[in-house]
C-alpha cells in the first residue's frame, strides 16, 4: 500500500500553523524575557495570554483569525498523521506510544486554535484553561487517572525532546539538508529553544499528573504558572526561559519555511 497524505490544501495551512505558533513563542519569550531582565512592558503570560494581546493590536482579528485557522489545521494534520500511522511507526507499543504522544500534542494545540476563533468571532476571552480543564476532567469518572496519564504523556514529551537536542537532531518532518545549505543558524536556535519548551514541559507534566494524584485542580499548571515559579526562583533563570521561548519561536518560523509535509 502507498504511504497515506492529507489533502494538500491541510499541508499548506500546517505551514501557516507553524507561523502561527512562531508567534505565539515568540511573544511569550519576548515577554517573559523583559520581566526576567527587569524591562518595562514585560509579562508572564501563556499562550491564551498571547491570544488576547494579539486581538489588542491593529488588524488584530485578522491576526487571530490566521492564527486560529493555522492551528486547527495543524492539530488536523498531526492526527491524522497519527490515525493513519503516516510516518510509519507501527502498531506495537512503541509505536503506538509515540503515535499517543503526537495525539496529545494535536489536541493541545486545538485547543488554542478554538481559542483564537472564539475569541476573533465571539469576542470570548479564554479563561485559566489549565487549572479549568482539570476540574472538568476530574469531574469525569476515572478523571483524576486520565488526569495523570495526560501528565505523564506530556512530562514524556518534555524528556523526548530533551533526548532530541542531546542527539542533535531536528524535527523529522523538517528539510535539515535544505536547511543547512540556505539558513545552518536555525538548528542550533531551534536546539536551545526546544531544551526550554522541554524544561517546562516536563515541570507542566508532573504538575498535571500530581493534580490527577492528589484530585486537585489546583495543583495543575500551564506555561503562565511555570514560567512564574521559575522567576521566583532566580530572575536570570526566567531570562534563560523567555530567551529559550523566542528561539523555539523563531524556529518555528523557520520551520514554516522548511517544512516537508507527506503532501507538500
Amino acid at each position: 500500500m502507498g504511504r497515506a497524505t492529507p489533502p494538500r490544501i491541510l499541508s499548506r495551512v500546517v505551514k501557516l500553523g507553524y507561523l502561527a505558533k512562531g508567534v505565539i513563542y515568540s511573544l511569550m519569550g519576548i515577554l517573559a524575557l523583559r520581566v526576567g531582565l527587569g524591562l518595562r512592558g514585560g509579562r508572564i503570560t501563556d499562550p491564551s495570554g498571547v491570544l488576547v494581546s494579539l486581538l489588542r493590536q491593529p488588524f488584530g482579528r485578522i491576526m487571530l483569525m490566521a492564527v486560529g485557522i493555522g492551528i486547527l489545521g495543524y492539530s488536523a494534520y498531526y492526527i491524522f498523521e497519527a490515525l493513519a500511522d503516516t510516518r510509519r511507526r507501527g502498531g506495537g507499543t512503541r509505536g503506538w506510544s509515540s503515535r499517543a504522544l503526537t495525539l496529545i500534542k494535536a489536541a493541545a494545540y486545538g485547543t488554542i486554535g478554538v481559542q483564537a476563533l472564539r475569541l476573533t468571532f465571539f469576542n470570548d476571552r479564554p479563561r485559566d484553561g489549565t487549572e479549568q480543564g482539570a476540574r472538568l476532567l476530574l469531574q469525569l469518572p476515572a478523571g483524576n487517572w486520565l488526569l495523570v496519564a495526560i501528565g505523564i504523556g506530556v512530562a514524556i514529551y518534555g524528556i523526548t525532546q530533551l533526548k532530541m537536542v542531546w542527539r542533535g537532531s531536528a524535527d523529522d518532518d523538517i528539510d535539515v539538508s535544505r536547511v543547512r545549505r540556505e539558513a545552518a543558524w536555525l538548528l542550533p536556535l531551534g536546539r536551545f529553544g526546544t531544551a526550554a519548551r522541554g524544561v517546562i514541559l516536563m515541570v507542566m507534566g508532573w504538575t498535571l499528573a500530581s493534580a490527577g494524584v492528589f484530585a486537585r485542580a489546583a495543583f495543575a499548571e500551564g506555561y503562565r504558572e511555570v514560567l512564574a515559579t521559575i522567576a521566583t526562583i532566580d530572575p536570570w533563570a526566567l531570562s534563560a526561559m523567555g530567551a529559550g521561548l523566542l528561539s523555539f519561536g523563531v524556529y518555528q518560523l523557520g520551520h514554516a519555511r522548511y517544512a516537508r509535509l507527506s503532501a507538500s
